[in-house]
């Protein structure tokens, strides 16, 4: 017999893999996978995740959790004091939540097929191999606690290396949630088909795929909140790919995603998101915008995030605009950098409507021009940004305009500089572009090198 360290109960380790009555697990044979999870945030060595989570989910026993306290019963034989405990861990635990996997259901997929829609699904800690589809349906999947990253991270759907691991591709609507699981090895995320369930409180990592190896969204308009989009790779959109949608984008992670182009984000193709409150951060394109790419005629809200140390091997190293007419407002970008446009680089981008406004702009490096800022064929109105401490290595510290026209107003340019002695530490206009100010011109400039203005008209 052992001896519960949690409840002090005793029960034969040999029948149950945790105590029947607190569901606390048998550490010193298996060790638990929470536990495991901690010891990596600490970095210390962790042991290896629970046992049973590696065995055939029909064959695994489970057992619920009491919350607020242990559970203890009277010892009236080993037979009465099971059927007790799975009574009470029943109501207590799971009253109120649907059915429950694996203990009703050996898979996801199983509950899903069997449930109605405005059903809860609940998936106790393990790691469940499969690819799962909400087919439709308007029902809750969720970890036992979407709350706690522990639980997240324990509660793992694996693709086993093919195809989206999640899919709704059949209509869902907004009753339709997943939420707090990590998700990996396979192609992330699938929405489609018109779509516009929740995604919430999930990690989604080391997925690959061509299109969006985090989040492939394409027709369709869905909620994605709180997220943790880490350590994904793909040709287009390592962390999301967004086309012909509108989905909301609201205080999510996504870091150290890599692509050819938008390592963090793809938005293209008629697309207007709204993207507010996320960290985009140390995301990697091989060619063309590290942590953003908006092209072909889209118009996202791009407010109130932090884009951070990302770069591109050529343009573009937070944001890469095309053809697109976006509004930039509010951000904090930042340590980002490429060859050309460290922060940001528009190109071919002619409508009245691109702007540039409220935003801190810091520390970005242009290894050849534009540190800040690169527009090339564009238009632009910036606005009421501060504008500090940006390089490029030739010209336009912090703006470099080439073949372009931009609205400059009430914009504090400080510290900027580049290399070049004609350079132009704020502002490097090439001929053929035009820049604009008020009269009289309501710009700050403070110690920019070797120059604030350099026009080679």
């Amino acid at each position: 017999m052992t001896e519960c360290n949690k409840c002090g109960m005793n029960y034969d380790s040999k029948e149950y893999e945790m105590c029947p009555y607190c569901g606390e697990e048998n550490v010193i044979e298996t060790g638990t996978a929470i536990q495991a999870v901690k010891a990596e945030e600490k970095g210390q060595s962790a042991k290896k995740p629970i046992k049973q989570q590696e065995r055939p989910l029909s064959k695994r026993k489970s057992v619920g959790e009491k919350a607020g306290g242990s559970l203890k019963y009277i010892m009236i034989g080993v037979a009465a004091v099971a059927v007790i405990a799975a009574a009470v861990i029943g109501l207590s635990f799971f009253s109120g939540s649907g059915v429950t996997v694996p203990d009703q259901y050996a898979t996801i997929q199983e509950a899903i097929d069997a449930a109605q829609d405005g059903e809860e699904i609940v998936v106790q800690v393990g790691v469940y191999r499969e690819n799962i589809d909400f087919r439709g349906k308007n029902i809750i999947v969720r970890s036992t606690d979407p709350d706690d990253p522990a639980v997240v991270s324990a509660t793992i759907i694996d693709g086993g290396g093919w195809g989206p691991v999640v899919s709704f591709r059949s209509g869902e609507g907004e009753g339709a949630v997943l939420s707090g699981f990590t998700v990996k090895r396979g192609a992330g995320i699938l929405v489609s088909g018109g779509s516009s369930p929740l995604i919430e409180k999930c990690l989604i990592e080391d997925n690959s795929a061509e299109f969006g190896a985090g989040f492939y969204i394409v027709d369709s308009n869905p909620v994605i909140r709180g997220n943790r989009i880490v350590g994904n790779s793909a040709y287009f959109g390592g962390g999301v790919f967004i086309e012909e949608s509108s989905p909301v984008l609201e205080g999510n992670t996504i870091a150290g995603n890599v692509a050819e182009m938008g390592g963090g984000i793809v938005i293209i193709s008629n697309s207007s998101p709204v993207i507010t409150g996320n960290m985009i951060v140390e995301n990697q394109a091989l060619r063309l915008g590290g942590g953003m790419v908006i092209a072909i005629n889209s118009n996202p809200a791009i407010r109130e995030n932090t884009i951070a140390g990302n770069q591109a091997e050529r343009n573009g190293g937070g944001i890469l605009i095309e053809e697109s007419e976006p509004t930039i407002e509010g951000n904090t970008i930042k340590f980002n950098r490429s060859a050309n446009g460290g922060a940001i680089f528009i190109v071919n981008s002619l409508g009245a409507d691109l702007t540039i406004a409220d935003n801190e702009i810091t520390d970005n490096l242009a290894h050849i021009s534009g540190g800040g800022i690169y527009l090339d064929g564009s238009s632009a109105t910036i606005r009421n940004n501060t504008l500090r401490k940006n390089i490029s290595t030739q010209r336009g510290g912090a703006i470099f305009l080439f073949n372009s026209v931009a609205k400059v107003l009430k914009n504090i340019f400080e510290g900027n500089e580049a290399s070049l002695e004609f350079g132009g530490g704020a502002i490097s206009v090439a001929p053929d572009s035009t820049l604009e100010f008020s009269d009289p011109d309501d710009n700050t400039y403070i110690n920019n090198i070797p120059n604030d203005i350099v026009s080679e008209q």
